[in-house]
């Protein structure tokens, strides 16, 4: 009897303390982005880990890598709002390749004119001839390492001369007297 009684509570030990595995999901069954940015699928071009870096909240670099596994080329079309309204830009991705989207990769594409504070997400339509997808891009700025070369490079303006700029030269003062050798 007790070696029945034994052998049962070790039955209920073994069954309770595995059954768990029976009803709960596997942790690697559940594949999740380990990126900072978005993906979407567009038929045959893939957008990955897109992100967007600004230091003005006006201006923003798109990062982000295209790949088309299609025979042929496709041109990718990305349209967001800015404070003129809708604004397109296209990039050419080629046949049974990918193309690097950042500042001082193979192509740049800067979002000008956006209201895009770092933290938030930023609506960007991509498309292809046959699908689209809106992104919700996550925006970030330069502060983590490894991120300080990817915000909009600022154009330079040319310096506006003064009234008081004499170009390196000594001003001479007027209506001084030259004395006299």
């Amino acid at each position: 009897m007790r070696v029945a009684a034994s052998v049962a509570l070790a039955g209920l030990i073994v069954l309770g303390a595995s059954g768990c595995e029976f009803i709960s999901p596997q942790d690697t069954t559940l594949i999740g982005q380990v990126a900072d940015g978005m993906d979407a699928n567009l038929g045959r071009v893939d957008v990955r880990n897109a992100m967007m870096f600004t230091a003005n909240g006006t201006d923003a670099s798109l990062v982000t890598t295209l790949i088309n596994t299609g025979a042929s080329s496709e041109t990718v079309s990305m349209q967001y709002t800015s404070s003129t309204g809708p604004t397109t830009q296209q990039v050419t991705v080629p046949a049974n390749g990918s193309i690097t989207v950042r500042p001082g990769g193979q192509t740049s594409v800067t979002l000008s004119g956006v209201n895009a504070k770092p933290g938030s997400l930023f609506p960007v339509y991509f498309s292809t001839g046959s699908r689209n997808a809106t992104v919700r891009v996550p925006v970030l700025d330069a502060s983590l390492p490894g991120y300080q070369t990817l915000t909009p490079t600022p154009t330079p303006v040319a310096p506006v001369p003064t009234p008081t700029d004499t170009g390196g030269a000594t001003p001479t003062p007027t209506g001084s007297a030259t004395p006299a050798a």
